[in-house]
């Protein structure tokens, strides 16, 4: 604020090649950068198992407190906020699984192509 005044437009860019000089159209920016703005933002979830619980748990405790204050539309609010963090703990449990899985099945696999490898040096 300058003199107690609000600005209420966005300043220009003070580079000589702002986004806006002339001959240059990005026809796919706008779409870039929204999709950018998505991907940053499932990157930041949390995939501790413990907080995500957590967090299912401190939801469901406001939606009770929001139910007995009256206010059903922040009851299913908080709802739907608990039921994202279960299905994000779902799927954390399930490529948990999946990594445990895959981890076994190649032990597995190195263990029996040791022991073909030992019986064709013994064969030999």
């Amino acid at each position: 604020m300058r003199n107690g005044k609000i600005r209420r437009f966005r300043p220009r860019s003070h580079n000589k090649h702002g986004s806006r000089r002339q001959g240059h159209q990005s026809k796919s920016n706008g779409i870039h950068q929204i999709n950018n703005h998505r991907n940053n933002f499932r990157g930041n979830t949390t995939k501790n198992p413990q907080n995500l619980e957590r967090l299912i748990e401190k939801y469901r405790n406001l939606a009770k407190e929001a139910l007995s204050s009256g206010d059903e539309i922040l009851k299913q609010n908080y709802l739907q906020h608990s039921d994202h963090f279960s299905r994000v703990l779902s799927e954390v449990n399930e490529n948990k699984l999946k990594n445990s899985n895959d981890d076994h099945d190649s032990a597995k696999n190195n263990s029996n192509q040791s022991d073909t490898i030992s019986n064709l040096e013994e064969k030999k």
